[in-house]
């Protein structure tokens, strides 16, 4: 057993406090380990798996000797951090450049299965698209291109350092977690670490450089150890055998032996090693704010036409981390579902592009957003200041010029259609598509946009432009100076010619929200999956124009009820483990929301003991 009690408590009171588990008798009992000199191996090379979901992925894992007392030398994360890089010649890179691939994931997941005293799982899934689907041996192949391509040029201390260096940034600048769970994280750090580890064990805790023992490892991912496991609807009429617990359909065989022994020695000259990361911050000493204010709210220091800049003042934290949020409000987004369709798959084009050129600023701790609505663009930028002007100017440039490689269109496209229709089979997510359908006066769903993306051509995507008037709405804090924050709002400026393109305040296009009527409104409608078992049920109550004071009073509401409907409807009742109550904000109208994902045979017994309350709205709301 082990215990770990977190509290702003002295320690004399904590150890006094603990003394109360003594009581717990020591029953000597030894942990059972399973080290062995064999590790497992699969029967069978191939498995194709028929799933539930229509995903299509390709899953590859190998069996390594046990790494678990070897954390402080961070082998299989040197091989983690080369083989899941994304950035530029990476295998990522390569597969989305081939339209056989969008994402991938690698690793292994600490402790349970993949990480114990008998063997560690090093895994590679990537989201395959019907093209890799049709070409899986080939990708494939490009994994061990990419793996030879390591074997021939590793080790380099110089991956190791850039790790070490992240980790300890991150250690050092780590914000305080939620103290349940920080006592978990700890708990179970003292059944895998030292006790001098047990506090950053997780995060920067590196032995010397071992190249040897790193080689070592990376040498057991060859083909004759591999496992592939392929999903994908289209196996339905191949994958007889059913697994007895889930009652998966699945197909196993083995690759032919002149295919594995091809994979040995394949190269690929278009793969090389990352280049060394720019975006690591080295300065993190804490600015001096040139902006007076009390702290607690937002001051607004630019207010201008077209341009407003409000600054918040920290004076709390000593944090080398700023934040930067902006609205770009827009007189001509989202005139009707194509243009609205066309500017979505442009962003998502975007995205999958930047993710590969500003892939080493995510390792470096930066990170940005962007959405669109019916308003305009939303960019959000967050991380340590010392990189950020070089990575926003990088985001910004790319964005407002990306013409130059629409090479991913298709898989993009098909991607975005996939995971809207996917989205809509799960009864919670239609229900609130639904939900939103009703509440607001122009909404486009899953269904709808999968549709319109459907006739999106390349022709739309070449000829697009971010076009008309535009009103920009800016929020910063943290580490930077109101000075500082002048070249971000600059390269802004002149990426929209904002001087030349004014919107009209009273021309900004807001949301528009429906006012419920009064009284009690049920809709129903059918799952979209065939045989799904499942109903959600979603009471709405509207409540009025956001306020501060409601929307504190609305989550104290949510913190008193949270446990009560928990208890009665999972506990007492067990009609389902997801329930929840919690305030809503849709577009400046407060409301609160009690939902739950139930088996259909024991919601409708209930329905005769749920009451719906009333409630008086306030008319049409435009916010």
């Amino acid at each position: 057993m082990s215990l770990c009690v977190t509290s702003t408590q002295s320690l004399d009171e904590l150890e006094e406090m603990v003394q109360i588990f003594e009581q717990i008798p020591n029953k000597n009992v030894l942990v059972p380990t399973f080290e062995s000199d064999s590790l497992p191996k699969s029967r069978y090379n191939l498995i194709k798996y028929y799933p539930v979901k229509d995903r299509k992925k390709l899953i590859m894992y190998w069996f390594l000797p046990s790494q678990l007392r070897k954390y402080r030398m961070k082998l299989v994360d040197y091989i983690d951090f080369l083989v899941g890089h994304e950035g530029c010649g990476s295998l990522l890179a390569a597969l989305k450049q081939k339209e056989f691939g969008m994402e991938s994931l690698c690793g292994t997941n600490p402790g349970g299965f993949d990480s114990n005293s008998n063997f560690t799982r090093f895994y590679l899934e990537i989201d395959i698209s019907d093209k890799g689907l049709r070409n899986y041996r080939e990708v494939i192949t490009m994994v061990f291109q990419y793996l030879n391509m390591l074997k021939t040029f590793l080790p380099q201390k110089r991956f190791f350092d850039e790790m070490k260096k992240m980790g300890e940034i991150d250690f050092d600048n780590m914000e305080n977690d939620d103290p349940y769970d920080k006592a978990e994280e700890l708990a179970e750090n003292m059944t895998t670490y030292m006790p001098e580890d047990y506090l950053c064990g997780s995060y920067c805790v590196f032995d010397e450089y071992h190249p040897d023992k790193i080689m070592e490892v990376l040498e057991l991912l060859t083909p004759d150890n591999m496992t592939v496991v392929l999903q994908s609807k289209s196996f339905k009429d191949e994958c007889k055998t059913k697994e007895p617990w889930y009652k998966g359909l699945y197909s196993k065989s083995d690759f032919d032996d002149d295919f594995i022994n091809t994979l040995r020695n394949v190269r690929n000259k278009n793969f090389r090693l990352p280049d060394p990361n720019p975006y690591i911050p080295e300065d993190f000493k804490t600015k001096e704010c040139d902006v007076e204010g009390s702290g607690n709210v937002p001051v607004l220091v630019t207010d201008r036409p077209g341009l407003k800049v409000w600054f918040y003042v920290t004076e709390v934290f000593d944090d080398p981390s700023c934040m930067i949020y902006i609205h770009v409000y827009n007189d001509v987004l989202g005139d009707n579902i194509h243009d609205y369709a066309v500017t979505l798959l442009y962003l998502l084009l975007f995205q999958n592009r930047a993710a590969e050129i500003f892939y080493p600023a995510d390792l470096a701790g930066l990170n940005s957003g962007i959405t669109i609505g019916r308003e305009g663009f939303t960019f959000t930028f967050d991380g340590y200041s010392d990189k950020m002007l070089q990575y926003f100017t990088g985001i910004m440039d790319q964005f407002f010029n990306y013409h130059d490689n629409l090479t991913n269109f298709k898989a993009v496209k098909d991607s975005a259609v996939r995971d809207m229709l996917v989205k809509v089979q799960k009864p919670k997510h239609h229900i609130d598509d639904i939900r939103q359908g009703f509440l607001r006066k122009t909404y486009f769903s899953n269904l709808d946009l999968a549709a319109a993306l459907e006739h999106v051509t390349l022709y739309d995507l070449q000829n697009f432009q971010i076009k008309g008037k535009f009103n920009v709405e800016l929020l910063s804090g943290g580490n930077i100076t109101f000075e500082e924050l002048g070249s971000y709002i600059d390269h802004l400026k002149s990426k929209l010619k904002l001087e030349e393109n004014l919107l009209d305040p009273h021309k900004i296009r807001h949301e528009r929200v429906y006012q419920i009527p009064i009284g009690r409104l049920m809709y129903k409608v059918a799952n979209k999956t065939v045989g799904d078992v499942n109903t959600v049920v979603k009471n709405y109550y509207q409540y009025d124009i956001v306020n501060f004071r409601d929307t504190i009073l609305l989550d104290v509401i949510e913190d008193l009820m949270t446990e009560p409907i928990f208890n009665q409807l999972r506990t007492r009742l067990q009609l389902g483990y997801s329930v929840e109550a919690s305030a809503h904000h849709t577009f400046g109208v407060t409301g609160f929301l009690v939902n739950g994902t139930y088996p259909s045979q024991q919601v409708y017994p209930q329905t005769s003991k749920t009451s719906t309350s009333r409630h008086s709205c306030p008319g049409s709301h435009n916010t």
